[in-house]
C-alpha cells in the first residue's frame, strides 16, 4: 500500500487485503492529533448509527503476545468516507484540514476528478475557454458532490462560491465597455 502525505506527517494505512484505503482508530487519533485511539473510538460509539458498511470494518489482525504466542484480535477500520465522518466529529483543530484532505482521497480513490478552478490562472484563459472552464467544474461539482446523502454536500457548497467568484472574474475580464465618444458633429448620423 502505498505511503499518504498528510502536512508533512506520512500515514501508511491499513493494507486489508482488497486494494482499498482504511484507517486505523490509532492512524486516525493520530492525525487529528489525539493522544489515545480510544477518542476515535469513543466518537465512533457515539455516532455509529451514521456509519454505512462501506465506511467501517472490523478485521482481525495476528499480533504477537507477550509470550511470544500469535494471538489475534479485532481492529475496527474506517475508509476515506468513515474518516471524514470522525474528522466531522472531531473539534480539534486540526480536523477542519483533514476532512479536506480525506474527501481529496475519497475522489481520487472512487477515481472521481472534479478538478481545479484556479482563480489565479482564469484570467489568462481566453473569453470562451474562461466561461468552458467554470461550466466543466460545475456540472462535475454538482454531478459527483451534489447529491444528497454523497457526504459531499459541503464541499459542494465551498464549490458553488468558488463558481461564483470566479464567474464574477469572468464578467469583468469579458465585458467590454465602450468609453463615450461625445457628440457627433452635425451632419453625422447618430
Amino acid at each position: 500500500m502505498n505511503e499518504l502525505t498528510f502536512k508533512n506527517n506520512t500515514v501508511i494505512p491499513f493494507d486489508n487485503g482488497d486494494g482499498k484505503i482504511w484507517f486505523t482508530a490509532e492512524a486516525l487519533a493520530d492525525l487529528l492529533g489525539y493522544a489515545n485511539s480510544n477518542k476515535v473510538s469513543n466518537i465512533y460509539n457515539r455516532h455509529k448509527d451514521e456509519f454505512t458498511d462501506s465506511m467501517t470494518i472490523v478485521t482481525k489482525v495476528r499480533k504477537c503476545n507477550k509470550n511470544s504466542m500469535i494471538d489475534y484480535t479485532q481492529v475496527r477500520l474506517f475508509s476515506p468516507r468513515g474518516a471524514h465522518l470522525i474528522g466531522m466529529m472531531s473539534r480539534t483543530k486540526i480536523a477542519k484540514e483533514l476532512r479536506i484532505w480525506l474527501l481529496d482521497l475519497a475522489e481520487r480513490e472512487s477515481g472521481v476528478e472534479v478538478g481545479h478552478l484556479n482563480l489565479e490562472t482564469l484570467p489568462q484563459l481566453a473569453g470562451q475557454k474562461m466561461l468552458d472552464a467554470i461550466d466543466v467544474f460545475d456540472k462535475k461539482s454538482l454531478k459527483y458532490r451534489g447529491k444528497k446523502g454523497s457526504g459531499l454536500m459541503a464541499q459542494r457548497k465551498r464549490d458553488i462560491k468558488l463558481i461564483k467568484k470566479a464567474t464574477e472574474i469572468a464578467l469583468q475580464l469579458t465585458q467590454l465597455s465602450i468609453p463615450d465618444l461625445g457628440d457627433f458633429p452635425d451632419g453625422e448620423p447618430a
